[in-house]
């Protein structure tokens, strides 16, 4: 009833439009997006594919579709009807050619056949039957331009013949088509929902002006324009850059297995006067305020008497622990022992034994040390010696603690186990005497974790590992700030860094080859590392520390990047490459000019020999990145 009364207003023009084109071109879809205002993604419109021609009794049976026909276009009421046709050649379609006002003739951008069936098989069947009446060609699919064609081709149905990328069609392409038929070009995508209003508006604009010519008397139709030029497609913002951020490789030397290691340890405990365990001041000092109080002692003065130390300082202990001879008219001898020499005498009886004074300072220091049985319950004596490394087989000064002979090594062991790595094997024995070491060491974390493990509550323990990394992570940050416990100096092109081999060789594999190996950076106190800045070291070793990625406004992403490739740390590189990018999208949307920066990035990007022949120049200074001087076309070693 209501399709009767559009065609019986006066002032109402039904518009009948005809579309037609190839198979799977997109027509009907077009059409649904306009009658029935359909969405659909672009997986759901290449998946599926509709087959079958959209009936036009719709708008007789769905009051939806009727209300959606009506529009007004240059001030005329108009009433839409469209027409889906079957796209094979062999199908009869006399029947929708019959009284139509505008045939809208479609074609594929991702299909070249169905452009070339445009001239050859589209337009000479629609001048056969409606010769008279307005056409209007209609670029379809036109997001499949800006697509990942091997996405779409995966999503495609399996049976479709896959897109190649000379297959997607140029908008000058249907331009000239047109330009050369004489009728209007239009592009749309359903996915993107455009050109759909602009493809209809023009169709209904060219049918009126038709109907105009022979129905002159119609006065409403006097303002109705010719069909428009379309306003350029706008792409879509492709998406942000999918950044894969790699797992950091697992180190040989993992906290767990540099406990009792030789490698880089400047401290022992000696248990039971025999048992040695090798351990490193910045993990214990780190996880226990106990062990940072106890490596922070000065040694230099004791306040106990020499009888009660156990070792003897001095002439009077190298003289219990040195076998002197001498001639027999009391002449002196030479003895070297311990890197010093000394000079004995035998005169009136008695052996005197004398040193040059800076040997005489290094021996002191060798032997100074501390009384610990008033200050903890678990250590007796801590002072500092010159002893052989078992793994580099180098002497160097390290400090040696003796426990107290009620401290048993295993769960001795178990509590500096936790202190490296925050964790407690629910299955460990002698969890009471492991609680009671906590206790007295005051590792209350650890005694907390026994009592869960006793109490069936062991799954509490995670958030109790947690906390632990998170105040350790702080307190080792505060180490590299004051370089307390550093056993390294990293000289750099502007200052210096103290570091700490054990965390180094712990979180990177690279620095694990130099300080665990053969190499002379094993055993000296300072490395030199050439063409870097202070800052990105210092940002390097927070991460390598605490596994925690900060940036500031004053680094270099370029420089940190380089580094990083020295060192093989792909997470961080992959970690400094996301902020590069959120920065640059962050300063895009505060509406920054950012076309340098992106050219910038994207020249550095290029392989290594188009970048060497750029033309940025470092006016002298050798690049950062390279080791190249770009003026003097020299290679810095």
């Amino acid at each position: 009833m209501d399709a009767a009364m559009d065609y019986e207003r006066p002032n109402v023009e039904t518009i009948k439009c005809v579309v037609v084109g190839d198979n799977a071109v997109g027509k009907t879809r077009l059409i649904c997006a306009r009658a029935c205002n359909t969405t659909l993604t672009q997986y759901q419109l290449l998946s599926t594919h509709v087959p079958t021609v959209w009936a036009i009794d719709q708008y007789r049976v769905c009051q939806e579709v009727l209300e959606r026909s009506r529009d007004v276009v240059d001030e005329v009421s108009i009433s839409l009807r469209l027409w889906d046709t079957f796209g094979d050649h062999h199908k009869d379609r006399r029947f929708a050619y019959g009284r139509s006002d505008v045939v809208v003739l479609c074609f594929s951008i991702a299909n070249p056949n169905s452009l070339n069936h445009v001239r050859t098989m589209w337009l000479p069947e629609i001048k056969h039957f409606c010769p008279r009446t307005p056409v209007v060609l209609v670029g379809c699919q036109l997001d499949l331009r800006y697509a990942d064609l091997e996405a779409v081709n995966r999503a495609r149905r399996p049976l479709a013949r896959p897109i190649r990328p000379n297959d997607i069609l140029p908008p000058e392409k249907g331009r000239e088509v047109a330009k050369e038929l004489g009728i209007p070009y239009y592009e749309t995508s359903v996915f993107d929902q455009f050109g759909i209003k602009d493809v209809f508006d023009n169709a209904v604009r060219g049918a009126l002006i038709s109907r105009r010519h022979l129905q002159f008397w119609k006065s409403h139709l006097k303002k109705v324009q010719k069909p428009l030029l379309q306003a350029p497609f706008l792409p879509p913002k492709p998406p942000p850059p999918v950044m894969k951020i790699p797992d950091s490789p697992v180190s040989a030397f993992r906290p767990s297995h540099l406990l009792n290691n030789p490698l880089c340890a400047d401290v022992i405990f000696v248990l039971q006067n025999q048992i040695k365990i090798y351990a490193h001041k910045v993990y214990l000092a780190t996880s226990s305020s106990k062990f940072y109080d106890l490596f922070l002692l000065d040694l230099s003065v004791d306040s106990q008497t020499n009888d009660e130390k156990p070792v003897k300082s001095g002439q009077d202990h190298l003289m219990r622990t040195l076998s002197l001879d001498t001639d027999d008219d009391g002449g002196e001898v030479g003895v070297s022992s311990m890197h010093c020499t000394l000079r004995a005498s035998k005169s009136d009886g008695i052996l005197k034994v004398s040193m040059p004074e800076d040997e005489s300072t290094a021996v002191k220091e060798m032997q100074t040390g501390k009384q610990l049985s008033s200050w903890s319950k678990a250590f007796t004596y801590i002072h500092e010696e010159v002893l052989e490394n078992p793994v580099t087989k180098r002497t160097g000064l390290i400090t040696v603690v003796r426990m107290d002979q009620s401290i048993q090594p295993g769960p001795y062991e178990a509590v500096l186990r936790f202190l490296y790595t925050g964790e407690l094997d629910e299955n460990e024995k002698d969890l009471m005497r492991i609680a009671q070491i906590a206790e007295i060491l005051e590792v209350f974390d650890l005694r907390m974790m026994v009592e869960n493990i006793q109490n069936k509550e062991a799954f509490m323990n995670q958030e109790i590992t947690k906390a632990f990394h998170v105040r350790k992570a702080n307190r080792i940050k505060e180490c590299l700030a004051k370089g307390t416990f550093s056993d390294v100096t990293l000289k750099l092109d502007d200052g210096s860094i103290n570091g700490h081999k054990s965390l180094l060789i712990s979180s990177c594999e690279w620095m694990a080859a130099m300080f665990g190996g053969s190499f002379l950076e094993s055993s000296t106190k300072e490395v030199y590392f050439p063409s870097t800045s202070k800052a990105c070291m210092q940002a390097i070793l927070e991460y390598l520390y605490t596994s925690q990625f900060s940036f500031n406004s004053q680094l270099d992403p370029i420089e940190l990047i380089a580094l990083a490739n020295r060192l093989c740390l792909p997470r961080f590189v992959a970690l400094t490459e996301q902020y590069a990018v959120e920065d640059l999208l962050k300063a895009e949307k505060e509406a920054v000019d950012i076309d340098g920066e992106v050219l910038m990035y994207l020249e550095l990007a290029q392989p290594w020999k188009s970048l060497r022949s750029s033309a940025v120049s470092c006016k002298g200074n050798p690049c950062k990145i390279l080791g190249h001087c770009c003026k003097h076309d020299i290679t810095v070693s």
